[in-house]
């Protein structure tokens, strides 16, 4: 998926997550599910987050590959549980929350991911393209249930 669609997501599932968790500031939480929903496309140099990151994001792409080890939840854990425990509890929780729907959100793609690399071969795949008519219908679906659940 596109960017624009792993923030669109990833804000509806902050939004969606507000009634169950303890956030503290509503608008930092929401922050850190937006960057939490970027984060495991670091892995490719050339996307919003990885172009931010330069050498890490190179890095991380030549050791594990678009989609490897940062696209698992073995991955998400210890990158939000790091953050979680030497950070802010708060906001790593909202790190996974976007982490995580960035993972689902990827797992719509014929690409798909596996998610429990290097342990399972399960791929978790969908019926739509990265960037083409299906992305866009589906960007358009979430962006209309965040202005709902906004009303």
């Amino acid at each position: 998926m596109l960017w624009h669609t792993h923030l669109a997501f990833g804000l509806l599932a902050g939004l969606a997550s507000l009634k169950f968790v303890n956030y503290g500031n509503k608008y930092i939480f929401l922050i850190f599910v937006l960057l939490g929903a970027l984060l495991p496309d670091i892995d490719k140099p050339d996307s919003k987050i990885g172009s931010s990151f330069g050498v890490i994001s190179k890095l991380i792409k030549g050791l594990f590959g678009h989609r490897g080890i940062v696209h698992t939840f073995w991955g998400m854990l210890v990158i939000c549980g790091l953050f979680w425990l030497f950070i802010s509890r708060q906001y790593g929780a909202a790190l996974f929350i976007g982490f995580f729907s960035h993972l689902i959100i990827d797992g719509f793609t014929k690409k798909g991911v596996n998610i429990l690399h290097p342990f399972s071969r399960f791929r978790i795949a969908g019926p739509f393209e990265t960037g083409k008519i299906g992305e866009f219908i589906l960007f358009a679906l979430i962006i209309a249930l965040i202005v709902l659940m906004l009303l």
